[in-house]
């Protein structure tokens, strides 16, 4: 069978190319006009963008950990969305160029004046910061690399050790991420308020992150089905999908909750500023329609069986997982930065939607690159015969 060029049609690939070609114009026209706004727009849709390929490369690590049969028939998929790790971390590296526009820290007047940042200055200095980041990503790379290639590589030469290899390869993520991505969360995130802390945040980001990675491997799916792929794949893969989406959404409402209602009954005078800010003024509809969007809407629809085995279904509801990760993101990046309430403008649409069709070519590159199904892995016959009877 032949192998296709593209899985995207004729006519998106077009809009696509247009899309990334303007962002970078708009965005360098809002570094002159409007800075701040500028640079926290490009860290939000970069974050969201390069977590979205980690959180699949760490969805993937879970399973094979798990020895979950059943993803041996999706798994190319995950691996296709961790491809933008190398080109996400460019985009999160230009972020230095902004680093004294977003971050307090960064500015020395403001380290001169404040006796909290001068304390803070061995660990929040751009320097020490830049080796932070380009080492995490480093790591978050040589593992999506080294998956990738081995699970590639299987499908060559048949090995079944090399199933065991990425069981050993996963299981080290699993350990080296809660606390790269923890860092980094605290790093490019947290620290745009230094004066703020919160234990919870590390975790907090990575129980987003995990809802997203889930939704947008379900959105992934259900767009190739559509283009006449993946077609041995069936109701029971979107019920496991769906109840892992569902547990990751609980999760994350679980702990939003809890570091809100932990620093709203102690009132300590440096942590309720974080939220006096997102609940006053325009922001106050944001930071509650985040809620609705990241929990309420899931867990009510997904609750039944029949939602979570419909293709339909968990297309809608992961599309809108993935519009509150933004969300979420959003509110924790702008109401640190913008002077006043400062809602998602034009900016930040330009910029979502080219870095949103870059990250679109580089996974349909990724996709086409290998056959999507891996044919030598050794539970594949499980994979393709899971949920049914």
């Amino acid at each position: 069978m032949r192998k296709p060029a593209s899985y995207l049609s004729p006519q998106l690939r077009p809009w696509l190319l247009a899309a990334a070609g303007c962002g970078l114009p708009a965005f360098l026209a809002g570094t002159v006009v409007s800075p701040v706004v500028a640079w926290s727009t490009m860290l939000t849709s970069s974050f969201f963008f390069l977590t979205l390929a980690l959180g699949a490369l760490v969805f993937l690590a879970i399973l094979s950990v798990a020895n979950a049969g059943w993803h041996s028939a999706l798994k190319r998929v995950p691996e296709a969305l961790a491809a933008y790790l190398p080109v996400g971390a460019l985009t999160t590296v230009v972020m230095l160029a902004g680093a004294p526009q977003l971050y307090h820290w960064a500015q020395a007047e403001a380290v001169a004046h404040d006796a909290v940042l001068q304390a803070k200055t061995g660990y929040l200095n751009v320097p020490f910061f830049a080796l932070r980041m380009i080492v995490i990503l480093a790591i978050w790379i040589a593992f999506a690399v080294a998956l990738r290639r081995n699970s590639v590589q299987q499908d060559g030469d048949g090995k079944p050790q090399r199933t065991q290899r990425s069981v050993v390869l996963s299981a080290l993520l699993l350990v080296v991420f809660p606390f790269s991505f923890s860092l980094a969360s605290i790093d490019w995130l947290m620290s745009l308020e230094p004066h703020w802390a919160s234990t919870l945040f590390g975790f907090y980001n990575i129980s987003g992150l995990l809802s997203a990675a889930v939704a947008v491997t379900a959105v992934t799916i259900v767009l190739l089905r559509r283009r006449g792929e993946l077609a041995y794949l069936n109701g029971g893969h979107f019920h496991d999908l769906g109840k892992l989406l569902f547990g990751f959404c609980t999760v994350w409402m679980y702990l939003w909750f809890s570091q809100y209602l932990l620093i709203w009954y102690t009132n300590m005078a440096e942590e309720t500023p974080y939220y006096l800010a997102r609940t006053s003024g325009g922001w106050a509809v944001l930071f509650y329609l985040n809620v609705v969007i990241n929990w309420v809407i899931p867990f009510v629809v997904l609750l039944p069986r029949a939602t979570k085995c419909s293709e339909r279904a968990m297309l809608r509801v992961s599309l809108l997982v993935l519009a509150g990760r933004w969300l979420d993101i959003f509110l924790m990046v702008a109401p640190a930065v913008r002077q006043g309430y400062g809602g998602p403008g034009i900016l930040d649409v330009a910029v979502f939607l080219a870095l949103g069709a870059l990250f679109v070519l580089v996974v349909d590159r990724a996709l086409v690159a290998v056959p999507l199904l891996a044919k030598n892995d050794p539970y594949l016959v499980e994979g393709l015969h899971h949920g049914r009877a």
